[in-house]
């Protein structure tokens, strides 16, 4: 239970310390020749470096509900996500400064309507990889359950409808899902992966969406030269481009800075690539300085725990 307990912690820190690191580095230009190597302020947003958004405030909103609903409630994780927006509710410093814009537009829709099942943009324009950062309580639910890959799939559908309404993001968010449940589960990162390509999609998507993850599903990413990942918010951009950078370091702080040097969209590449690289390595490998500017880490901790406890 202790040692599940670390793991966990492991993932959920990296994910933290990941966006804070990656946020204040959005829509910069890819940098492999001096890459930013310490926790950044006043960069990107007009806050303090280890200010972590919507991404860890996804998954603490949604931990937070299950601990108090016993049940995943998509209405209930809404009205809190609201509460973020208009009262600060789970914000790292107490002022809204970023949130991803299908997070954003979702919830406005979810104001007026009450319903979270019927939130998700479908267009392909407003797709972003939000969708991928809040399933963590997902994998740790089902890490602790053992669930059928049906009730799986509705799962990751319900966690995704709050924003995404796409056969393409259910699918990466689903494949996110398997590849963080193989590695919870003791597989190392190499074997994880050679699971997540061996898995029958066919079961469950189509062929179209199916055909839009090859290069991770048919190819080998890990031999992908950084010129050719993508440095866009997609699922399938931020996806490749996580997959490709843990996939070609030994630690975290050698994922992130590779993750920002990509440029772009370096807050939720470093959400998706930090909870990787944090369960891979171990919450030790994080720089102790990153952890330490890390804003409102007991907090976070604590809705962790609890949501560990009742599950």
């Amino acid at each position: 239970e202790v040692m599940i307990m670390s793991i966990f912690k492991d993932g959920l820190m990296g994910l933290a310390v990941g966006e804070a690191f990656g946020v204040q580095l959005d829509n910069e230009d890819m940098n492999l020749k001096s890459p930013v190597t310490e926790m950044e302020s006043f960069r990107a947003y007009d806050v303090e470096g280890g200010a972590y958004s919507d991404d860890t405030v996804s998954n603490l909103a949604i931990m937070d509900s299950f601990s108090h609903k016993r049940v995943f409630d998509m209405n209930d994780v809404c009205d809190r996500l609201c509460d973020w927006i208009n009262e600060n509710t789970y914000s790292s410093v107490g002022t809204l400064f970023d949130i991803s814009k299908t997070l954003r537009l979702s919830l406005m829709d979810y104001w007026n309507t009450h319903d979270a099942s019927i939130n998700g943009r479908m267009e392909d324009s407003k797709q972003d990889a939000s969708v991928l950062t809040r399933i963590y309580p997902l994998a740790i639910y089902s890490a602790n359950k053992k669930v059928s890959e049906e009730t799986l799939l509705t799962l990751v559908k319900e966690f995704s409808l709050i924003s995404h309404n796409n056969e393409m993001a259910f699918l990466g968010a689903f494949i996110y899902l398997k590849y963080i449940l193989y590695l919870l589960n003791g597989s190392d990162k190499k074997s994880a992966l050679a699971s997540v390509k061996r898995y029958n999609y066919k079961k469950f998507f189509s062929e179209n969406a199916i055909s839009k993850f090859d290069r991770i599903l048919k190819g080998n990413i890990k031999d992908l030269k950084i010129k050719d990942i993508k440095d866009d918010d997609g699922v399938v951009s931020i996806l490749e481009s996580s997959f490709w950078v843990v996939l070609n370091t030994d630690n975290f702080k050698d994922a992130l800075v590779s993750s920002s040097a990509i440029g772009g969209a370096n807050g939720v590449r470093g959400s998706v690539t930090g909870l990787l690289a944090g369960i891979i390595n171990s919450k030790k490998s994080i720089p102790k300085e990153w952890i330490n500017a890390l804003k409102r880490k007991d907090y976070i901790e604590k809705i962790l725990r609890i949501y560990v406890s009742v599950i």
